[in-house]
C-alpha cells in the first residue's frame, strides 16, 4: 500500500498540520454491474456523504495504479457524481461536472475503460467540449 499525504489549503490558513491519509485502492465493479448505466445524484458538498478529498484522491490512486486515464466513482460502486481523469501525476477530480457545449467537428481515436479490460474501439467525439465544474 503505498502512502498519500492530503494537504488542505484550509489547513494552511488555520497554519495547522496537514493531514495523512493512507491510500485506499478501490475494487472496480464487473462490467455488467447495473451501476455502470446508472445516472448517479450530485454531490452534495453542503452535507457531504464523504471527505471529497480523500474520495479523490482514492480515485485518483485506483486510476493510476490500474495505468487509467479517468476513472468514475460508480465504477468503484461509489454511487456519487464525480469522476477523475489524467495521466502521468498529473490528475483532476471534477465534481458535477455538466457539458454545456461541443463542438461540432469530431474527432476519431482509440479508448479503453477500465471496467471493460482488454477492450479497445474507435470512438468518435467532440473535438472541443465546455463544462461547468
Amino acid at each position: 500500500m503505498s502512502e498519500v499525504i492530503t494537504f488542505n489549503t484550509e489547513d494552511s490558513v488555520r497554519k495547522s498540520e496537514a493531514t495523512y491519509s493512507p491510500a485506499i485502492f478501490l475494487e472496480l465493479v464487473p462490467e455488467n454491474d447495473p451501476i455502470l448505466k446508472q445516472v448517479m445524484p450530485h454531490f452534495d458538498f453542503s452535507n457531504p456523504p464523504t471527505d471529497p478529498l480523500q474520495l479523490a484522491s482514492n480515485l485518483v490512486d485506483t486510476c493510476m495504479k490500474r495505468n487509467g486515464f479517468g476513472l468514475s466513482a460508480n465504477q468503484c460502486c461509489l454511487e456519487y457524481r464525480v469522476f477523475v481523469m489524467g495521466s502521468e501525476k498529473e490528475y483532476v477530480a471534477m465534481f458535477n461536472p455538466e457539458l454545456i457545449e461541443s463542438s461540432k467537428e469530431q474527432v476519431l481515436d482509440v479508448e479503453g475503460c477500465l471496467s471493460f479490460p482488454l477492450l479497445a474501439l474507435k470512438i468518435k467525439r467532440p473535438k472541443s467540449t465546455t463544462q461547468r465544474r
